[in-house]
């Protein structure tokens, strides 16, 4: 069955997948710094869930910007289910990469189950369409993608942690350049697992009265750039109060040493 891509919506793609590996980037380092436990924890859940939706949306637009010679559409369940993944497996990542110390064992450990975690979430999601009869992949190119998200998310947790210790001044600048990467190796992997499915002529979407393509769009791409811009926008806000308070609480100690002294 003949198939085309929207190379705009192939592009966004490319760009959530970025803003989504630079949140997961910021947020690895700044957690990383939180002293208290229950704070990490809640910003691990709000950063799990960002990062979560950044990489579940770039997935879903990759899709998206793909059509078929028949009405698509997307099962609201498995669609959920492969919403879920993806915020489990960022939760996994972040837990992995704001420890003290990363071995090398745990490193790659924790890539392959990354990896392993995110080519579920897209072949979950490849899943919603219930096509009929089912998507044949070519074994190959689906093995070849799972070595990509595995590579990638092996890369992503080395990078994340390496930059947490890098030279300040310059750390926005490697940052970016990494995520620019990162968001290029995830829509690599995405795009291989599209070349790997073969849908036989005839074939049918079971799921075409379900969540329209053209609802997804107008729904997932905002909402995907809202909440990570949003998710950095209160990071950084909170970041630099807990900055001011920290100044200030020194500076009252400062005058009251003065005090002390003057007395």
């Amino acid at each position: 069955m003949q198939s085309t891509y929207n190379l705009w919506l192939v592009a966004i793609s490319v760009l959530i997948a970025t803003l989504a590996s630079y949140t997961a980037l910021d947020l690895a380092d700044r957690i990383s710094l939180l002293a208290y436990a229950r704070t990490r924890q809640i910003w691990l859940a709000g950063g799990a869930l960002a990062m979560g939706v950044g990489i579940w949306s770039m997935h879903f637009i990759g899709m998206l910007s793909f059509s078929l010679s028949i009405p698509i559409g997307y099962d609201l369940r498995v669609t959920v289910y492969s919403l879920l993944i993806a915020v489990l497996v960022s939760w996994f990542a972040l837990q992995i990469v704001t420890r003290k110390r990363l071995g090398v064992f745990r490193l790659f450990a924790g890539g392959v189950l990354m990896g392993l975690g995110i080519a579920s979430m897209h072949y979950v999601g490849m899943a919603a369409m219930l096509m009929t009869p089912a998507i044949h992949y070519d074994p190959v190119l689906l093995v070849a993608s799972i070595v990509i998200a595995i590579a990638a998310s092996t890369v992503a947790l080395w990078s994340a942690y390496t930059l947490r210790s890098a030279e300040r001044k310059y750390v926005a600048y490697k940052r970016i350049g990494t995520a620019l990467i990162m968001g290029v190796a995830i829509t690599g992997m995405h795009y291989t697992g599209m070349a790997a499915a073969n849908f036989p002529a005839g074939s049918i979407c079971g799921a075409a009265g379900g969540i329209r393509p053209e609802w997804l769009a107008a729904v997932v791409i905002p909402a995907a750039i809202v909440i990570l811009v949003v998710t950095l926008a209160v990071f950084h806000l909170d970041a630099r109060a807990k900055f001011l308070a920290d100044s200030v609480a020194r500076l009252d100690d400062h005058v009251d040493r003065i005090r002390g002294m003057m007395r």
